[in-house]
């Protein structure tokens, strides 16, 4: 699985928080913010014959809602998850 993958640094640390995971045997990418207390978000999901990478501007971008991210407890989390705003995704 993707996470377990991220937890042993089979990513790219893009540093601040955002990483980068290959998928699908290295046909596609995702975006992914780490923080704090185990939790991980997957932001952005791109195919690599769409685009090579992702450009600078977006990285910044990244970096500043991966520090947005980290703000948020466990009780902003299950809030955002019953209003569907985000989907939780349990991993073993």
């Amino acid at each position: 699985m993707a996470i377990n993958q991220l937890l042993k640094g089979q990513a790219d640390d893009l540093g601040g928080g955002v990483w980068k995971k290959r998928l699908s045997q290295n046909a596609d990418r995702a975006i992914v913010l780490a923080c704090s207390g185990g939790h991980f978000f997957f932001v952005f999901l791109f195919a690599k014959s769409d685009m090579a990478n992702i450009r600078r501007n977006e990285l910044q971008a990244f970096r500043s809602l991966a520090d947005q991210y980290a703000k948020f407890d466990e009780h902003c989390l299950s809030r955002l998850v019953r209003q569907g705003t985000l989907v939780e995704v349990k991993h073993d």
